[in-house]
């Protein structure tokens, strides 16, 4: 029997190495050298997210627009109850125009929507919806994003998904071009 401590044999291709009964038969193989490197920053999750944003966008550039619309009208009105009877209408607009769209949204797809609404208002989506609704439905929605892994509260922060910020500066970079062209 050999040993392995005293005798080394050099790993070759197609040398065979027999040891005492004349059944065991191990083949040794030499392989090349090979090296092992980080992935570029274009890989498959880029990608994706690129997609996601071109399809987002568009949808959360009309939610911060409409925002920024809602609190100019309202701050112009003296009654509550204006403000209530005005939200309630554009709510409903909003929802026969939109609703089919965004219930279609995948999870990534949502959360890279809110991120867009958080980054463009600076306020965290738990502050605007209650501002917009009420301090119930805020909790509501913080509390069923919290179940998925997702906290309303937070807001948007660049430094935490630097790929994001990137491709959503990107985006708007190529849709300026694009209206300033026009």
């Amino acid at each position: 029997m050999l040993s392995a401590a005293t005798t080394t044999l050099p790993a070759q291709v197609g040398n065979v190495f027999k040891g005492e009964n004349a059944e065991d038969t191990i083949y040794f193989v030499e392989l090349d050298t090979f090296s092992i490197s980080a992935r570029p920053l274009k890989n498959y999750n880029y990608s994706k997210y690129e997609m996601i944003v071109a399809k987002v966008y568009p949808y959360a550039d009309t939610a911060v627009n409409l925002y920024t619309e809602l609190k100019k009208v309202t701050a112009g009105m003296s009654k509550k109850k204006e403000e209530k009877q005005y939200e309630k209408e554009l709510e409903e607009k909003l929802r026969t125009q939109f609703e089919e769209k965004l219930k279609n949204l995948s999870r990534s797809q949502g959360e890279v929507l809110i991120d867009i609404i958080e980054r463009n208002t600076g306020q965290s989506m738990y502050a605007i919806l209650k501002d917009v609704k009420n301090g119930g439905t805020a909790f509501w929605w913080q509390n069923l994003g919290k179940v998925y892994g997702y906290d309303l509260k937070d807001g948007y922060h660049a430094e935490n998904n630097p790929s994001l910020e990137a491709i959503i500066q990107a985006y708007e970079e190529r849709h300026k071009k694009k209206t300033s062209a026009q």
